[in-house]
C-alpha cells in the first residue's frame, strides 16, 4: 500500500490535456502519456503553459486511479525540502518550476536523493523550469548532471490564433461564451501572456456574473 501524503492543496479542475491548446507540441503531449518515457524535462519561458501540462497529467492519472503528487516549487512556498522524503512512493511525481530551489543547498540535496529513489523504485518524474537544466544555477554538479537524464522539451508559446482559440476553451469550460472580438480586444490591450490572459479572464467571468452583464467590448473595457 502507497504511503499517502497530506496536501494542503488541491490540483485545479479545469487543467486536464483536453483544455490545453497543442499548438508545436504534438511530441511532447505524446511523451506524457507514454508511460515508458521515465524522466521528462520540461522547460519554457514563463505563461507557456508548463503548469498546466503538469497537473494535466497528474488528473490524467488520477482518473486511471493510479498515484500521482504535484508539487510547485515557489520562493514564498511553506514547503519543506523534507517534503520529498517518501515521495518516491507515487507512481507519477510532478515537480513545478525546478528553478525556483536552484542555488539552495538544502533543496539541491533533497532532490537529488529524491531523484535516486524515484529511480530505483521504478516511479516517474516530471519536472518543469524555466530554462534548459544546462543553464540552470544548480550548485551541486551530479543533480545538474541527473536533470538531464531523460527525454528534454522546450515548451514552444502558442500564436496569438491559438492563444484565442484557448481563451474560448477556457471560458466555455467555465461556463460562459466570448466572441473572437472581444477576445481579439483583449489580445491587444493586455499582457499576452497565456497565464496572465487566463487569469484576467477568470477575473472577467466573476465581475460579468456579480453586474449579471454578458462579455462585450464595453464591459471589458472598463475593467482594463
Amino acid at each position: 500500500m502507497k504511503k499517502q501524503i497530506p496536501l494542503s492543496f488541491q490540483l485545479p479542475e479545469l487543467a486536464d490535456f483536453e483544455s490545453f491548446i497543442v499548438g508545436e507540441n504534438e511530441q511532447l503531449l505524446f511523451s506524457l502519456k507514454n508511460e515508458s518515457d521515465r524522466l521528462i524535462y520540461l522547460w519554457g519561458k514563463k505563461g507557456v503553459g508548463k503548469t498546466h501540462l503538469l497537473e494535466s497529467i497528474a488528473h490524467y492519472y488520477q482518473s486511471m486511479d493510479k498515484s500521482a503528487f504535484y508539487l510547485p516549487l515557489l520562493t514564498n512556498s511553506d514547503f519543506e525540502p523534507e517534503l520529498l522524503e517518501s515521495l518516491e512512493n507515487f507512481e507519477l511525481v510532478c515537480l513545478d518550476n525546478v528553478n525556483q530551489i536552484a542555488g539552495d543547498k538544502l533543496w539541491e540535496e533533497a532532490l537529488f536523493h529524491f531523484f535516486n529513489r524515484i529511480r530505483e523504485s521504478g516511479g516517474r518524474l516530471i519536472i518543469s523550469a524555466e530554462k534548459n537544466s544546462h543553464n540552470l544555477d544548480i550548485n551541486l554538479a551530479d543533480l545538474r548532471s541527473r536533470l538531464s537524464w531523460g527525454i528534454t522539451y522546450q515548451l514552444k508559446a502558442l500564436n496569438d490564433e491559438k492563444k484565442i482559440e484557448a481563451l474560448k476553451i477556457r471560458a466555455h469550460s467555465r461556463g460562459f461564451m466570448i466572441n473572437d472580438k472581444v477576445a481579439q480586444y483583449i489580445m491587444k490591450r493586455t499582457n499576452r501572456d497565456l497565464s496572465d490572459l487566463m487569469a484576467l479572464l477568470d477575473k472577467l467571468d466573476y465581475a460579468s456574473l456579480v453586474e449579471q452583464k454578458k462579455l462585450t467590448i464595453p464591459f471589458v473595457k472598463k475593467y482594463l
